[in-house]
């Protein structure tokens, strides 16, 4: 499933759907039972990002709309595990190679990198997050 990923409004969605519905802070303020300062200074928390999802829901209820909250993965998950996986691979790699050169063993060394990404990722879960 693919997400659109439409950029947040300048003035953040409270502002610009209550404007495009014609509805004044002072009108929004009364179906919310709080003050018109009380609007424009969740407005201004909403662009700020410091606003709570509870008030961002009881704002979109006010307005008439459903508050969607989602997390979207900039990649695909697999993706981002198979990254995670190669990259500790990596790390464990070089400190094995990084210990192998101080006591002169490092000579015929060739670590499979496929096998380790391959076993941490069958075999430890979550400790390619480590």
């Amino acid at each position: 499933m693919t997400i659109p990923r439409e950029p947040t409004p300048t003035g953040g969605w409270v502002r610009t759907i209550r404007t495009a519905l014609g509805m004044t802070m002072e009108q929004l303020a009364t179906r919310l039972r709080i003050s018109a300062p009380a609007i424009a200074d969740l407005e201004r928390r909403e662009s700020e990002g410091t606003v709570s999802v509870a008030k961002l829901r009881e704002a979109a209820d006010a307005l008439g709309c459903d508050l969607v909250v989602a997390f979207v993965p900039r990649i695909p998950l697999d993706e981002m595990v198979q990254r995670q996986a190669a990259m500790k691979a990596q790390q464990q790699r070089d400190r094995l190679l990084h210990t192998m050169r101080l006591e002169g063993q490092e000579e015929g060394v060739t670590p499979s990198p496929s096998v380790e990404v391959e076993s941490l990722m069958s075999g430890r879960g979550s400790r390619i997050w480590d």
